[in-house]
């Protein structure tokens, strides 16, 4: 059973890449043609060899989409330079870099998903390599994470006190999910302290309406812009889609400071 569950698996992925690619593979014989064909005409079988890695999944058919689309997505970058998506910029929350920066990113993010943490330490690098930036974080929890909601709203209640706190607490979120899993609100709690938070404080501000209200004014401003899955990044209007490389970053800011230059 077993031996099936990695052959299926890796036929899965050969599958997934060789839909996404313009060229046939070496690989594209007579026997994978038929099991494509049953897979194609079983996609239930897709699901069931991924179950329990959705988020490898997700990120396979990201980088897939991706490199099928790379130039359609900088048209409409480009398009955007225009026509900018403008998220609010609510002052009173936490911001990262130079306040004062050409370059002003928003994420749209869920502290539980592994895509958004990789995409997050390619904003801390960005973030130190260059001082004109400033990046903002929101919230666009997604519904199989069940501890990214709560993550949220402490992050939240934290920021209430002390902005560079909840800064401290963002990145101590996505480097332990898989500890807020296993424990969820023990591990939430336990973080909090690490980052110097007031812990009853939080309790008690964790069950503020306002607080809910906050999270789902970002999730509905994410649906305006037409956001369907986390991350995405909106950069001065223009949007990255996914965890995308750094080189992505600094080819979309260029243009945007191109751009700007005219």
């Amino acid at each position: 059973m077993r031996l099936f569950f990695i052959s299926i698996l890796s036929i899965t992925t050969l599958f997934l890449f060789s839909s996404f690619a313009k060229a046939k593979s070496p690989l594209d014989t007579s026997l994978q043609k038929e099991i494509k064909t049953v897979l194609q005409n079983n996609p239930e079988l897709i699901l069931e060899a991924f179950k329990g890695h959705e988020e490898k999944l997700y990120d396979l058919m990201q980088v897939g989409l991706e490199k099928k689309n790379k130039t359609k997505i900088r048209n409409r970058q480009k398009k955007q330079l225009d026509n900018p998506n403008i998220p609010l910029s609510m002052p009173n929350r936490p911001l990262w870099g130079n306040p004062n920066g050409d370059i002003s990113i928003f994420a749209y993010s869920d502290f539980q998903s592994a895509s958004c943490s990789k995409a997050n330490k390619i904003i801390q690098e960005l973030l130190k390599k260059d001082p004109k930036i400033n990046y903002r974080y929101r919230h666009n929890p997604q519904g199989f994470h069940k501890m990214s909601r709560p993550a949220a709203l402490y992050y939240e209640a934290l920021a209430r006190q002390d902005h560079q706190k909840a800064i401290l607490f963002n990145s101590l979120l996505f480097a332990n999910r898989s500890k807020i899993n296993k424990d969820g609100l023990k591990e939430l709690d336990t973080l909090v302290s690490k980052a110097g938070g007031n812990l009853p404080l939080l309790h008690r501000d964790i069950k503020s309406v306002r607080l809910f209200n906050l999270v789902d004014r970002d999730i509905n401003e994410a649906k305006k812009f037409g956001f369907t899955a986390s991350p995405v990044f909106v950069i001065n209007g223009v949007t990255i889609s996914g965890a995308a490389p750094l080189k992505e970053f600094k080819e979309v800011i260029q243009l945007i400071r191109d751009h700007m230059s005219k």
